[in-house]
C-alpha cells in the first residue's frame, strides 16, 4: 500500500520526513495550506522544499481547502477568510476548523487503502492509536524507532537544517498567552486581524443576545490561558510597564 505523510511543518513532521528518507521508505508527503498558519511556517515550507530539491528528493505536494457555505457560490481556501465571513472563531470543543480545512482535504487526497504516517514521537506514545478506518491505517514510525522530541531535533540538525517553529494556526484557541504576545510583537498585522475577528464575533453574539460587550476571545469555551479577558488586555498586560508606547510594534486596527 502507498504511504502518506501529512505535514504540519513542525519539528516532528520534518524529523519524520527525514527519518523516512534515511530509511529509504517510499512515501508521498503533502501539506494542507489553509492560509492561516504562522508566516514562519510558510517560510519554512519554502526553505524545506528548496532543500529537498537540492538533495534530489520528491517535493511536498501542497493542497488547498475549498470550504463552501450555503449563502456563497465560491468556497473558501483560507480559514481566516471563512471565520471573518461567518464571524466565528475556531472552537476548542468541536474543532470544526481542523475537520473542514484539513481532514476533509486529506481524505480526498489519499489513495485508499493506504498507510498514514503520523509524527507522534516516543515521548507521546500514549497518544498513538492503532486503527484502520475507511481504508486508512495509521502508522507511527517515530514510536517504532523509539525517537523522542530531542531525537527529532537532533535528526533535523544532523541534516544541516534549521529547526522549525511549533506549527499551528495563528488564531488557534489552543495558543497560550506567550504565543499571542509573540504574534503581537512579531506579526502585529496578524494580531490586529485576530482582534478584528474577536470584535466582529462579539458583536454578532451580542446581536443574538448571547453575550454582552465584554465577551472576550474564545469566551464561549473559556480557555484558562486567557483568563476570560480580551486579547488586547492579555497582551498589553505587561508591555505597558516595560516599554514606551512608541517603542512597541505599531498597531493599525484602532481597536
Amino acid at each position: 500500500m502507498k504511504s502518506f505523510l501529512s505535514h504540519g511543518m513542525g519539528v516532528n513532521s520534518v524529523a519524520l520526513h527525514l527519518h523516512l528518507l534515511d530509511q529509504n521508505i517510499d512515501f508521498t508527503a503533502f501539506f494542507v495550506n489553509h492560509g492561516t498558519d504562522w508566516p514562519d511556517t510558510y517560510a519554512y515550507l519554502y526553505y524545506f522544499q528548496e532543500w529537498l530539491k537540492e538533495k534530489g528528493h520528491k517535493p511536498i505536494t501542497v493542497l488547498y481547502p475549498d470550504v463552501g457555505t450555503t449563502d456563497k457560490t465560491e468556497g473558501f481556501d483560507k480559514l481566516i477568510d471563512y471565520c471573518e465571513y461567518k464571524k466565528i472563531i475556531p472552537s476548542m470543543m468541536f474543532r470544526w476548523c481542523t475537520d473542514k480545512f484539513k481532514i476533509r482535504v486529506m481524505n480526498k487526497y489519499y489513495e485508499k487503502p493506504c498507510f498514514n504516517m503520523l509524527g507522534i514521537d516516543w515521548g507521546e506514545r500514549h497518544r498513538a492509536k492503532l486503527n484502520s478506518i475507511g481504508g486508512i491505517e495509521n502508522r507511527f514510525p517515530l514510536i517504532e524507532a523509539e525517537l523522542d522530541r530531542g531525537d527529532c531535533k537532533e535528526i533535523i540538525e544532523r541534516h544541516g537544517l534549521e529547526l522549525p517553529i511549533k506549527s499551528g494556526c495563528y488564531i488557534c484557541p489552543y495558543q497560550k498567552r506567550g504565543d499571542w504576545v509573540k504574534l503581537r510583537n512579531k506579526h502585529p498585522d496578524l494580531f490586529c486581524r485576530a482582534e478584528r475577528l474577536e470584535k466582529a464575533c462579539n458583536e454578532k453574539r451580542l446581536a443574538k443576545r448571547r453575550a454582552d460587550t465584554s465577551l472576550p476571545w474564545h469566551a464561549l469555551y473559556k480557555p484558562i490561558y486567557l483568563g476570560g479577558r480580551p486579547l488586547k488586555e492579555v497582551v498589553d498586560e505587561r508591555q505597558a510597564k516595560l516599554f514606551k508606547r512608541d517603542e512597541y510594534p505599531p498597531c493599525e486596527c484602532m481597536l
